[in-house]
């Protein structure tokens, strides 16, 4: 069984981010704040953490949101480390 590297995982984030964005915003990424830089509503965000949970089932997102987006640190960056935690094997 092989576990997605945290490059793959980003690679996956950018890709659902650029399809909920319409291709819209020409580069997106890592450093990006979902909220700040790609300005998602409500909406675009079900619509990312479905794709999440769709693309990596069993991990949810949501927590991470509340804790992250405040102050902007709701990087693609950040979302792709979290879910990386969660996809890794344990020692």
């Amino acid at each position: 069984m092989t576990f997605p590297l945290r490059a793959d995982v980003a690679e996956h984030v950018i890709a659902l981010c650029q399809f909920i964005d319409g291709n819209k915003t020409p580069h997106i990424a890592m450093d990006v704040s979902l909220t700040r830089t790609l300005a998602f509503d409500s909406l675009k965000l079900v619509q990312f953490f479905a794709g999440i949970e769709q693309l990596y089932p069993g991990i949810a997102l949501e927590d991470w949101f509340v804790e992250h987006s405040a102050d902007g640190r709701d990087t693609l960056a950040s979302a792709a480390a979290y879910m990386t935690r969660f996809l890794a094997p344990s020692p």
